[in-house]
């Protein structure tokens, strides 16, 4: 299945281009829902291509009764990334950590300036596959049904995920700091 989102930011290009390759860490504290990103290697090539390995982990608020089933692990993925300057395009693959046999997902994320000159339009686009067939502990008669089901709210997630990077990178660029991820106490 196909993905897709376009974002615009009130920045140039070059800068949104260039923080996203350089300062994924520096822009996951303004992502609630993100723990970290950890750069696992960096390759630059001599015509400026950039390849890179990072290391996503997220950690979104769950219903209880999810968290007896997702564990913190299911939650991390491997994105391997190549930026390519003279097309300003970024070619990616994502690898689960969790049913990495069943899921696959890849495209490219295409960066242009936008409001001219002065703003860059971000095209995030992706193909999506799921396997859910023979899960362990699903009945076959379900099967269609939870397939169906989480690939709507897959569908719906990938892109709504990328939205709020690209709004990440733009509070960072606008200079605002992270908002406070302590827990209200309770009373």
């Amino acid at each position: 299945m196909k993905i897709k989102s376009i974002s615009v930011l009130k920045h140039p290009c070059a800068e949104v281009w260039t923080t996203i390759r350089d300062r994924l860490p520096e822009v996951i504290p303004f992502i609630e829902d993100m723990e970290s990103v950890t750069v696992q290697s960096r390759e630059e090539a001599a015509d400026g291509t950039v390849r890179l390995v990072n290391i996503w982990k997220a950690k979104p608020k769950l219903p209880a009764i999810v968290t007896s089933y997702i564990k913190p692990e299911m939650l991390a993925w491997t994105d391997r990334a190549e930026y390519r300057v003279k097309t300003l395009e970024c070619s990616w693959r994502t690898e689960p950590h969790f049913f990495t046999e069943r899921i696959k997902c890849s495209g490219v994320t295409r960066y242009e300036p936008a409001m001219g000159g002065r703003g860059t339009r971000v095209t995030f686009e992706g193909d999506l596959e799921l396997s859910l067939n023979n899960l362990p502990g699903v009945p076959a008669i379900f099967e269609g049904t939870l397939a169906r089901g989480v690939e709507t709210f897959v569908t719906a997630l990938i892109p709504k995920n990328f939205r709020n990077l690209i709004e990440a990178v733009g509070h960072l660029l606008d200079g605002q700091k992270p908002p406070s991820r302590a827990k209200a106490s309770a009373g």
